[in-house]
This record gives C-alpha cells, sequence and structure tokens, in this order.
C-alpha cells in the first residue's frame, strides 16, 4: 500500500526545493526567468499531487453494509445467505434468512419468487456457505394475506453447532411490544450503495428502534406490522440485506425484525423499515410450531 506523509513533511519538501532553486538563480541571473517559471511549475505539481494522494487514502468506499464493521467469528450464527435466480443464465439475486429452529427460516417472499432458492448455511463469507442447500417451491410458506410479505422456509433438520444456530422469536406474551428504544444489531451480507459490489464479509451495524410516527416523517403511508431502525450516523441497510434480522442487544437476544425496505441512498441517514415479528407471532406458530 502506498504510504502517505504528513503534510508537514512535504511543504518541508517543497520548501527545501524552493530554496535551492533560488540559490540556482541568484548564481546565474541571465537565465531568471525560465528557473523561476520552472520552480513554480514544479512545485504546482508537487502541491496537486500530494493532495490527490491524501484524499485518495482518505475517501476509499468498502460495498458493505453502510456504516457497519465486520462481524465476529462466532457470533451471528442465525443468519443465512439466500441466492435466487429466474435460470441457470439469468442474474444472481441476494437475499437473507434467520434460523428459527432446525427445520424453519424466516424471511420476505421477495426472495422467493422462483422455484427455488440456494441457502447458504455458517458462514461469515458472503454467499460462501460452509453447507450449501438447494430449497424448492413446495416448501416455501406465504402469509395467507397477500399484503404480508414475511415468509417461512422449511429446509432439511440442521444440527446446530459453533458455527449455526437459531435465534428466539418474541414470546407471546410479548407480541404487543413495540421495542421502541431498544439497541438492535443488524447484520448482513449487503452492499454500502445500490449497484455496488458485494463485500467478502458480513457486516453488523448497531442501531436503535425508532417511533413509527417518527419513521413517518421519511417514509408514508407505513403499514401497522411494520417498524423503523434509525439511520442516525448515515447508518442503514442496503442490496442484499432484504431478509435478514434485526435481533435485540443484551444478555437475551430476541428476533424483532425482518430486514425490508432501504432508502434510496443506503448510507444517506434515513432510516430503514423492517417488518416486525412479533405482530406475526401467532402466525409463525401455526405453520412451523416455533413459539416461546
Amino acid at each position: 500500500m502506498n504510504r502517505v506523509y504528513p503534510v508537514t513533511l512535504q511543504l518541508t519538501g517543497i520548501m527545501k526545493l524552493i530554496r535551492h532553486t533560488t540559490n540556482i538563480i541568484q548564481s546565474n541571473r541571465s537565465k531568471v526567468t525560465y528557473c523561476y517559471c520552472l520552480a513554480m511549475k514544479l512545485v504546482v505539481t508537487l502541491l496537486v499531487l500530494s493532495l490527490t494522494v491524501s484524499v485518495g487514502e482518505k475517501n476509499k468506499l468498502s460495498p458493505r453494509i453502510a456504516g457497519g464493521y465486520r462481524a465476529k467469528t462466532f457470533t451471528i450464527i442465525y443468519l443465512v445467505g439466500i441466492v435466487f435466480f429466474k435460470s441457470q443464465t439469468s442474474s444472481l439475486n441476494y437475499g437473507a434468512g434467520t434460523i428459527i429452529s432446525n427445520q424453519w427460516i424466516l424471511t420476505v417472499k421477495t426472495v422467493l419468487k422462483y422455484s427455488y432458492i440456494e441457502v447458504h448455511l455458517a458462514s461469515r463469507r458472503s454467499y460462501r456457505g460452509f453447507d450449501i442447500i438447494r430449497i424448492y417451491r413446495e416448501n416455501f410458506r406465504f402469509h395467507y394475506d397477500k399484503n404480508h410479505v414475511i415468509a417461512l422456509v422449511k429446509c432439511p433438520y440442521q444440527k446446530f453447532d459453533r458455527r449455526m444456530g437459531r435465534v428466539r422469536v418474541p414470546a407471546y406474551d410479548a407480541r404487543f411490544d413495540r421495542y421502541v428504544g431498544n439497541m438492535t444489531v443488524v447484520c448482513g451480507y449487503g452492499t454500502e450503495k445500490r449497484h455496488a459490489k458485494l463485500p467478502e464479509w458480513m457486516r453488523c451495524i448497531e442501531v436503535e428502534v425508532i417511533t413509527n410516527t417518527e419513521c413517518a416523517k421519511y417514509y408514508t403511508p407505513l403499514k401497522w406490522y411494520e417498524m423503523c431502525t434509525s439511520g442516525e450516523g448515515f447508518k442503514g441497510v442496503c442490496e442484499g440485506d432484504i431478509g435478514g434480522a434485526v435481533v435485540t442487544m443484551g444478555p437475551s437476544p430476541t428476533f424483532i425484525g425482518i430486514i425490508w425496505l432501504m432508502p434510496e441512498n443506503c448510507s444517506s441517514g434515513y432510516p430503514s423499515v423492517h417488518i416486525r415479528v412479533s405482530d406475526h407471532i401467532k402466525w409463525i406458530k401455526y405453520v412451523s410450531g416455533v413459539g416461546f
């Protein structure tokens, strides 16, 4: 990697060059105009190069979940990558899902629009799962109300270990809890800006749940089963994160939201919109038997 020297060192070098050039001018006055022009051109060129290198290093972009950090090993073991595509020759689409039991993944129907999906399990690397399974449409479960985008996927029985496990859905008694003010961890394999290259590693952000009233200042209208997390600090979700999990932080992590909508500019500071899990807990229990 090219080293960027402090501006003070760069300017010191330039001043030495100017003094050296001045000495040449004083010793050979017949060439004053030529030397002066040469010195000025050299000074301007060096200043431009110095600023270009310094600014270029500072403003490098990493195409990851906006404002995030790399997930630590064996921490976000409930998230799976989902790849879906119309045919073998069509472009690939990316999303995510969340393990809620040994046989069930919770996601959104947007990632289930084709005849099958590829599920990438037990990996922090973007869509390079330690295990990769193909799941066909007959194992997809959609909400009886077509206006709801929540969906379940039944998969072959998975044995949990330190690489893979479930996260708890809200308890039935907490179905009316809005979790406003709770800090959450939101992770995914998505990009930092639209149409960017997917990141190499899973990224996470820590954001607060805000009221729907506050969120409605940016998006209207919100549906009753939607929830929002703050975009403060220019943190948010982006392409490739859809279907992933919003999980409360603390001693008993709870899966409270499914990543659903993103700002037009992923790092604009606008809130991110999610599907509220607690508003669907009865349906989840009825279809999968999962509940606490």
